[in-house]
């Protein structure tokens, strides 16, 4: 008697040649069937999931508290854990533990407890037969695409533990190129909020005192103090009417973020900004190059590869850049041309990669250019951190003493004042 295999649906997300994103479901054994399929028909895979229904009448399944509990512990999950817990299966596999049981001791040891949900979980269906890969790509919102295509190629190859160290080594370096942008861009983001914060105070609860006592003396007001005033009875007495049209303004503001349109030129002023430009640029370089790296060096193809760099830049400008390359590689063309085309990329950046791949050495290559504009982005985020200091300092001091000197204009002439003159 045969045995009848179990198939389930999976819902997928793909790619087509022209770089736009298709989604559908097909029935299957396994991921890597569905994946199959994808690529026979010329689409680019970026994610496959089971849908939570299993076809026939084997069973039912219905989202839990306890499901949602994990899904939404997915979401609080940081990548310092992700890091180490990457880390140590690599040394626990690397002495002879078998996965099953690595899993199982990390999921005890676990402390935090979102993550330790995630690790019980891994465990199980590794332990009812699921691959490594298959497991880690159920719960995207943990680990990355990245690391299921390392850790997937990792299982064909036999090296899971190498390339698990790997692993632990792109995302801390990615850690570290993040928190440096981030750390650049929370200071001026700090002191803006500041500056608003403390004129809004100034404006609305300490200036009309100010008014009144000018308005008992009759005294003739300088201009600066006038329009100081009169926005300050304008915010006060239309609160009910600024309040709700600014929230309204930014929903709508989020609404539209979230269209192509406003997408695209969101991700146009990233590129574009005199000083935050470049380095966003630079940062998605460097992303990029560390990435193409680490995927080729591990057995990954070249398309897949450059389906998940599409991931890692997260800009629709640079996506133009994934899908000339894409489409260079099917047309046996070389994917430094859609580099040396493109206005983003640096030119030496293209021709290092162009010398890569005459020479076979691709993916060495795009490790040194990683190393190097990784160094440079570091290099122009001190300089930006050491240019916006004295300019946030100056814009701030302009708009706050400006208004606390058009607030005690006529104290300077308080004899104008008590004359009524």
């Amino acid at each position: 008697m045969n045995a009848v295999v179990a198939k389930e649906t999976f819902a997928w997300k793909a790619r087509d040649t022209h770089g736009r994103e298709l989604s559908g479901s097909q029935v299957a054994i396994n991921e890597s069937e569905v994946a199959g399929t994808l690529r026979s028909q010329g689409l680019f895979v970026t994610a496959i999931d089971p849908e939570p229904l299993l076809q026939g009448d084997i069973k039912k399944v219905r989202t839990s508290r306890t499901e949602i509990a994990t899904v939404m512990s997915q979401r609080r999950v940081k990548r310092d854990d992700v890091i180490a817990f990457c880390q140590q299966l690599a040394v626990m596999l690397e002495t002879g533990v078998p996965l099953s049981e690595s899993l199982k001791a990390l999921g005890k040891q676990t402390k935090q407890k979102e993550f330790k949900l995630v690790v019980e979980g891994v465990y199980r269906e590794v332990q009812g037969g699921d691959p490594l890969s298959a497991a880690l790509s159920r719960r995207h919102r943990v680990f990355p695409r990245i690391v299921v295509s390392l850790v997937r190629a990792s299982e064909l190859s036999g090296t899971m533990p190498l390339m698990l160290e790997r692993v632990a080594t792109y995302l801390s370096s990615e850690r570290k190129t993040i928190r440096e942008v981030k750390g650049a861009m929370t200071y001026p983001m700090i002191m803006g909020f500041t500056a608003i914060v403390v004129t809004s105070l100034i404006v609305t609860f300490i200036l009309p005192r100010f008014a009144k006592i000018y308005e008992m003396r009759s005294a003739s007001l300088p201009w600066p103090t006038k329009v100081l005033i009169s926005i300050s009875d304008l915010l006060i007495s239309n609160w009910m009417y600024w309040i709700p049209a600014l929230f309204a303004v930014c929903v709508a503001a989020v609404v539209w973020y979230k269209t192509p349109s406003g997408r695209s030129v969101v991700d146009w002023l990233k590129l574009r900004l005199p000083v935050f430009g470049p380095m966003f640029a630079q940062l998605y370089t460097t992303r990029a190059s560390r990435t193409l790296s680490t995927l080729l060096a591990a057995g990954v193809g070249v398309l897949d590869a450059i389906g998940i760099c599409r991931d890692v830049t997260n800009n629709v400008h640079f996506d133009r850049l994934w899908s000339d390359m894409e489409e260079n590689i099917r047309n046996g063309g070389a994917m430094s041309d859609a580099a040396f085309q493109s206005k983003y990329v640096p030119s030496y950046v293209a021709s290092m990669m162009s010398s890569g791949e005459r020479a076979g050495r691709l993916s060495q290559v795009m490790d040194r250019v990683a190393a190097f504009t990784d160094e440079e982005l570091e290099s122009r985020v001190k300089k930006l951190g050491a240019m916006i200091e004295p300019i946030m300092i100056l814009v701030m001091g302009t708009v706050v003493g400006g208004v606390a000197i058009a607030m005690l204009l006529p104290i300077f002439s308080m004899s104008k004042v008590i004359s009524g003159g």
